[in-house]
């Protein structure tokens, strides 16, 4: 079974609740106006109905789906600045491909990088990948992942704890991941939005190289 994550990166919050009533509106799915969730479907360019998961925090939205989604890059564009769309494995847990797009409302979305074929990449390793080399907040699917998960997920309300720098889990993070820390991205993780305070700490004040 493969499943296909978009994350939409908005220009703020307002933008992003735009993009969450452009699904009510444009799909078969019933924004609840209590909850940052919801499980529906989705309608693709040909009329067929796709279930999907849906999410949003800050200024992202995702959503998740078995298959990709024709025409929901076009049409959502004007909405969002930028977009990753990533295929999954879910025996794997093995990240297939993820590309990262940009738009400016007024064109198709451009591709801006695309990260494919590289054995045992799975969704952590491309969430930290995403934020130390583009400072976007990826996530491996949206509200709930859509099988049994073999190592910890990483999902819209879940973020990386504990992490400072001069931690002895840096080289960990490193050899799991095969990205190597930046201060920019590790500040970066540290500001996710679904954080509690004190969950992310700074053990020294030593600064790692750019």
């Amino acid at each position: 079974m493969e499943w296909t994550a978009y994350s939409f990166e908005c220009a703020d919050a307002d933008d992003r609740e735009s993009l969450v009533a452009w699904f009510g509106e444009h799909h078969p799915v019933e924004i609840p106006t209590d909850a940052d969730h919801v499980h529906g479907d989705l309608v693709d360019g040909d009329g067929e109905r796709r279930a999907a998961d849906l999410a949003w925090v800050a200024e992202y939205v995702y959503a998740l789906t078995n298959d990709p989604v024709p025409g929901l890059l076009v049409e959502s564009a004007p909405l969002w600045e930028r977009a990753t769309v990533a295929t999954f494995d879910s025996e794997t847990e093995t990240c297939t491909e993820a590309v990262l797009y940009r738009s400016d409302a007024d064109d198709a979305p451009e591709e801006v990088v695309r990260y494919e074929g590289e054995d045992g990449l799975a969704g952590q390793g491309v969430l930290y990948r995403f934020a130390m080399d583009h400072r976007f907040r990826f996530r491996a699917f949206a509200h709930a992942p859509p099988a049994p998960m073999f190592t910890e997920p990483f999902g819209a309300f879940d973020a990386p704890v504990g992490m400072g720098w001069g931690s002895d889990l840096l080289e960990e993070f490193e050899q799991e991941t095969g990205v190597a820390p930046t201060a920019r991205g590790v500040t970066f993780l540290e500001e996710d939005p679904v954080l509690e305070e004190g969950e992310y700490y700074c053990v020294n004040d030593r600064e790692p190289e750019e």
